[in-house]
């Protein structure tokens, strides 16, 4: 019965949120809506933001440590295999996250559009953050291998993470289909891409990326 209750007390709480947003949902219509005393929500949720967090701290979690694992995983790689591989594994990288938005998408949508006044409010930046010290370490390794890349300042790189991962949220902030959005993100990571090969110094005539490597799955 308990657990009966918990499950609609975090059905009608993602409702509240995706409706109202953290900041203007209630308690007590949350309690209506999951046939419940706002006493009741106590018993499982200390606070709004604790019911909020049971809502999206999984997906969030999974996120992050992919993330981070995927960062620390092309780091571990010889400097010459992070030159020879970068593009498969950015693709590599890309699809596994695709898969991880789209497999908990209402977590993802509570994050990117109902989360300010939360402690995920700043998720995405903390993603940007990540992705903008592993490029400015990359961009190190190209130039220890003998390529020439601009010299970037950092306050570039951030703005140039962030436009990226940004754009690949906004597939969750606009409620694109899982294939409307492997389009939208092909285009995005290609454009990145292209932007990225002249940033770093290859030789882009000699950069053969087979189109399917960048594409995401979409079904």
């Amino acid at each position: 019965m308990k657990e009966n209750a918990r499950e609609r007390i975090l059905s009608a709480g993602k409702e509240e949120f995706l409706t109202k947003g953290f900041k203007d949902a209630s308690l007590r219509t949350i309690a209506e809506r999951a046939g419940v005393t706002t006493g009741a929500i106590y018993a499982h949720y200390p606070d709004k933001e604790a019911l909020f967090r049971a809502l999206v701290e999984p997906a969030a979690s999974d996120f992050r440590d992919g993330f981070v694992r995927a960062h620390e995983g092309f780091k571990a790689l010889s400097e010459p295999d992070q030159v020879d591989l970068m593009h498969g594994y950015t693709a590599g990288k890309l699809h596994a996250l695709f898969d991880r938005i789209y497999g908990q998408f209402d977590a993802f949508k509570l994050i990117v559009c109902s989360s300010a006044g939360t402690e995920y409010e700043h998720f995405i930046e903390s993603l940007v953050d990540m992705e903008t010290e592993a490029s400015a370490e990359f961009i190190k390794v190209m130039r220890r291998r003998g390529y020439n890349p601009r010299k970037l300042k950092l306050n570039l790189i951030h703005i140039l993470s962030n436009a990226y991962i940004s754009a690949i949220f906004e597939t969750v902030a606009h409620s694109m289909s899982r294939r409307e959005a492997g389009e939208y993100v092909d285009h995005i990571t290609s454009f990145f891409t292209a932007g990225w090969d002249v940033m770093l110094g290859f030789d882009i005539t000699a950069v053969k990326t087979a189109p399917e490597a960048l594409s995401v799955r979409r079904t």
